[in-house]
């Protein structure tokens, strides 16, 4: 029987499967990687048109939802049967900078599913009835929503590192749903969803045949209309750290968020925070799961993790808690917080965390789909070509002292905001 783990080794390097990149006619460039065993493909639209553009809250969000809810040709049950009877699948996805729609298809499909979501890129018709449907449910959906104490602690913690009114942290309330128009969704679908906010990833078997059809279709990706709003956002001030409760009567359990703003994934101490992130909460085995659930048992399960938009960032500690344990773990995350500053890692614990790092970068590239993923993620972040290689090596190379030295800078205990819910 053994008596001690193995030790833990290290791939030397990460094997990278690099793009094919060309140009569509207006200027709409085509990523894509040929990789695979399977007759199957993912092709991915992804426009710089994500909420921090919209200028009525839930304008974004409602403008993706209704694209595929009737077209010039086809109305929203025909979007679907069309997809469901070649076996495809539509996905739309909004996230802050970003909004994006993949179609999953066998390649020998590929053009009848393509035409199909052409017609949801280039001509919705964003239909009234559905539009007033779309509210009613998502505006029930959102009220119940909000009376999950960790829905309300998610939303607070931007909304107190960012501000409400700013683009990073808004949220919407259910009575938001009552004032969405038509003409907001059609205007926000022609001045953000244009070839120069574009690119496309495919990948699975992509030859120059798919690469052709892709090209065929959304080529005729229109240009941005000249009164098109600036890209830029402008950061506020960091505000000083502050504790927030909020009461919720009813609540069994309290949800808390700690966190501050950091930076995106761009910066050079990104590698450096993501190991620490892991150490602190990142798996099963991390500080906080040894202290707050195994140890005090105050939880079932305690996160830490950077969140990273195209132009900044924030960590973000999250955990739900018995009503009676909430100051008592925010003590504890204090702690645990502070003994990353004043301690250096030990070699065996930096090792584990290491090992599970790298292995999330490596199966971040392992197959078709979670290549286009992070193929996606390199450009939405305008990361440098290999980027994982780059983030690869820097998490191998960190030592204890260098940790110790970014967390002194950022993880000062001080410097966090706190928000608890229940």
């Amino acid at each position: 029987m053994r008596s001690s783990p193995p030790a833990i080794l290290l791939p030397e390097s990460l094997p990278y499967v690099q793009a094919d990149v060309g140009v569509l006619s207006n200027g709409v460039a085509l990523h894509s990687v040929c990789t695979g065993t399977q007759d199957v493909m993912r092709v991915s639209l992804v426009f710089e048109a994500g909420s921090r553009f919209q200028q009525h809250l839930l304008e974004a969000r409602a403008t993706l939802a209704l694209m595929g809810e009737g077209t010039r040709r086809f109305s929203g049950a025909q979007v679907a049967e069309n997809f469901d009877f070649l076996g495809a699948s539509f996905e739309p996805h909004l996230d802050k900078d970003f909004a994006m729609l993949t179609v999953y298809s066998l390649a020998r499909h590929l053009p009848e599913a393509l035409d199909t979501l052409s017609d949801v890129v280039l001509h919705p018709t964003f239909p009234e009835a559905e539009l007033r449907t779309y509210c009613t449910k998502h505006k029930q959906r959102l009220r119940i929503d909000k009376e999950r104490v960790a829905c309300v602690a998610r939303e607070q913690l931007p909304a107190l590192l960012y501000g409400r009114n700013h683009p990073y942290g808004a949220y919407a309330d259910p009575e938001h749903y009552d004032a969405l128009l038509r003409e907001w969704l059609c205007e926000f679908h022609r001045s953000f969803f244009t070839a120069n906010r574009c690119f496309i990833v495919a990948t699975g078997k992509v030859g120059e045949r798919e690469r052709k059809v892709i090209g065929d279709f959304f080529e005729q990706i229109p240009q941005a209309s000249a009164n098109c709003l600036p890209d830029d956002v402008t950061l506020p001030e960091e505000r000083p750290a502050t504790s927030v409760a909020i009461e919720k009567s009813g609540a069994v359990q309290s949800a808390l968020r700690v966190g501050r703003t950091l930076f995106g994934k761009q910066h050079p101490d990104f590698a450096d925070m993501h190991v620490l992130s892991i150490i602190l909460g990142g798996y099963f085995g991390s500080r906080l799961m040894a202290n707050i659930r195994e140890e005090k048992g105050y939880t079932y399960g305690i996160f830490a993790s950077p969140v990273s938009f195209k132009h900044t960032g924030y960590l973000s500690i999250g955990a739900e808690v018995g009503k009676e344990f909430g100051r008592a773990t925010l003590d504890e995350i204090g702690k645990e917080l502070q003994r990353l500053c004043d301690e250096k890692i030990p070699d065996d614990e930096l090792a584990l965390a290491k090992s599970h790092l790298c292995g999330e970068i490596m199966r971040s590239l392992d197959g078709p789909w979670a290549l286009a993923e992070s193929l996606i993620e390199d450009l939405q972040y305008e990361l440098p070509q290999r980027y994982a290689e780059t983030l690869f090596d820097a998490v191998k190379n960190a030592t204890p002292e260098r940790l110790q030295q970014v967390a002194q800078k950022y993880l000062n205990p001080q410097s966090m905001t706190s928000v608890i819910v229940g």
